[in-house]
């Protein structure tokens, strides 16, 4: 039944999204105007709330009106609200559907619970899901000349959600369309439900679960993901634990090594039959190494693309997934959204520019180096090439919101701004003056990997202001063991590319004002064992970002904890 209907719904999915990029092509070409039609309607529809009392929306009939009436705000101006919004209260920041509210996963962070309207919602599921399909259908007509093939997947999400006292559901932004699709999900992913819907705080290993279906599935023609981070963990797992993999898909069985349920395990060994071909083409290609060619297209001939977000923080992870991927696998990026919204998305794979969104919220952008009382500026009136702290009137009752996240502008389409994002406000490290920023200390950390001709699993930033001068120290987790001695020379490497990154290092370590750095290495999975963390204490995995700078006593107790040495 399964194959009868993928081609069905990828026909499906690729005409909506086909229809969403006609879409966003018609509102971007009247940007302007769409965007002070949307924040007349928001002030119109939310006049009678108790935020829209308190800030006079009835007075504002202009965006100079908008700016000069309402203030700008942060999530503890909605907190109360929301808290009375989860017991089911209505009108008191909009007067809009609210069926659904979404979670950050506290990783940056104390954990937000925020609103999300019937609009912001259908937006999602057309821009999230539907267009990266239809992104999909344009790159296979244009540079396969044929249609994209019926689509089944890997997908490295769980979706988890929970209901509120007021009958409401919670679940990170991210989940929203696979939650609202769950009864057809099975018809497009090899995931089975109990391992896509895993029941609260189940304890699983989910790596293993995913890439035992999927890897005896010869007929995988695609890889989703949230975070590319999921996905290149995945796949490193899979580099370090085939045999046993191929063991299981051999004999048909789950291993008993694995943390699953034993309810589950039983429930999911129905399904499994060996399957000792499939297993001894796999044991082939996976004895050949995964440096003699990509591996994702000798195990799964047919995957032909796949989606992602993987630009800003995210970017130095890229080099490592196309190890396994190869070069010429196209991504889809997926979009620029924030727990509050979508609001940016690629028109085409490949892209690292995103289109914003006109009808999906009011923007506004200011620039960093503007003094305070400034005027935000509107979508009309940015320069290419500057980066501006990002200002979001969203569809579900935030009204001016300082979200900290700041974007470069890269160009227009037609009248939308296209926007890259390049890092939170308050990821900056800072010791004597420096100011470097997520995006600076990605291509500071590549270009150290790249000298010392090392990939690392992962890295994280600590700015320790506890000696005098203080000074950085770079953890990292690399692919292979190091000893006590090469911290000493990895240090002074990672200095140089510290002090060539960013010209204020250098005299500042001459002057005394600023330490020399130290390097240290982290154990083999400390980042798994910080995302296992995260999710035993109730974040969504889905949801969670790599952890570039520490920034908490929490956080620093942790990996410094995991230090090899």
């Amino acid at each position: 039944m399964s194959k009868l209907l993928r081609p069905l719904f990828t026909a499906y999915g690729g005409f909506v999204g086909i229809c969403e990029h006609i879409k966003l092509y018609i509102y971007s070409k009247n940007a302007v105007k769409k965007q002070a039609k949307v924040l007349r309607n928001l002030m119109r529809d939310n006049k009678t709330t108790v935020y829209g009392r308190k800030n006079n929306f009835d007075k504002v009939h202009s965006v100079e009106d908008y700016q000069n009436t309402v203030p700008l705000s942060g999530y503890l101006d909605y907190e109360d609200y929301i808290m009375r919004m989860a017991d089911g209260e209505k009108g008191l920041i909009t007067n809009r559907l609210i069926r659904r509210f979404t979670e950050s996963s506290g990783s940056t962070g104390r954990s937000k619970l925020v609103p999300l309207s019937g609009f912001s919602e259908w937006t999602i599921m057309c821009f999230s899901f539907s267009a990266p399909i239809g992104c999909a259908v344009k790159y296979f007509w244009k540079e396969k000349h044929r249609p994209l093939p019926p689509q089944r997947g890997l997908l490295t999400a769980e979706i988890n959600y929970r209901k509120l006292p007021g009958g409401a559901t919670v679940s990170c932004l991210s989940s929203i369309p696979l939650l609202n699709m769950k009864p057809i999900v099975k018809f497009y992913t090899s995931s089975p439900k109990q391992v896509m819907f895993p029941e609260p705080d189940v304890d699983m290993d989910m790596h293993y679960v995913k890439l035992r279906f999927a890897l005896q599935d010869s007929d995988i023609s695609y890889l989703g993901t949230i975070f590319i981070t999921t996905l290149e963990s995945m796949l490193f797992y899979l580099e370090e634990n085939w045999q046993m993999l191929c063991d299981d898909i051999e004999k048909g069985t789950l291993s008993e090594k694995v943390r699953i349920p034993d309810h589950i395990r039983q429930s999911l060994q129905k399904n499994l039959k060996p399957k000792p071909k499939r297993a001894a083409f796999l044991r082939k290609e996976f004895e050949k190494g995964f440096d003699e060619s990509p591996i994702v297209p000798r195990i799964w001939p047919k995957c032909g693309w796949m989606y992602g977000m993987g630009t800003g923080a995210l970017s130095h992870y890229q080099q490592r997934l196309r190890r396994y991927i190869g070069e010429d696998m196209p991504i889809h990026y997926v979009g620029y959204a924030a727990t509050e919204a979508l609001m940016a998305v690629p028109i085409e794979v490949n892209s690292y520019e995103y289109v914003m969104l006109p009808q999906n919220g009011f923007y506004e952008f200011l620039p960093l180096d503007a003094p305070e009382g400034t005027r935000p500026l509107t979508i009309s009136e940015l320069e290419v090439g500057k980066e501006y702290e990002l200002i979001l009137t969203n569809m579900s009752g935030f009204y001016r919101y300082r979200i900290e996240d700041v974007v470069k502008v890269t160009g227009y389409y037609h009248q939308s701004p296209k926007i890259t994002f390049c890092y939170r406000l308050n990821q900056i490290a800072n010791i004597s003056g420096e100011k470097i920023n997520q995006l600076a200390f990605d291509e500071i950390v590549g270009n150290f990997s790249d000298k010392m001709n090392e990939m690392f699993v992962g890295y994280s930033i600590y700015p320790d202001r506890s000696t005098s001068p203080g000074h950085y120290v770079l953890l990292v987790e690399g692919t292979r063991e190091h000893t006590a001695d090469e911290e000493k020379v990895y240090a002074e490497e990672f200095e140089k590319c510290l002090c060539a990154g960013n010209v204020s290092v250098g005299p500042l370590i001459k002057s005394g004002a600023l330490g020399h750095c130290r390097v240290k290495f982290l154990r083999h999975g400390t980042y798994d064992d910080y995302r296992e963390m995260l999710r035993m204490n109730g974040a969504n995995l889905n949801q969670i970002k790599p952890i570039k700078v520490i920034n908490s006593e929490e956080r620093k107790d942790f990996f410094f904890g995991h230090t090899q040495f």
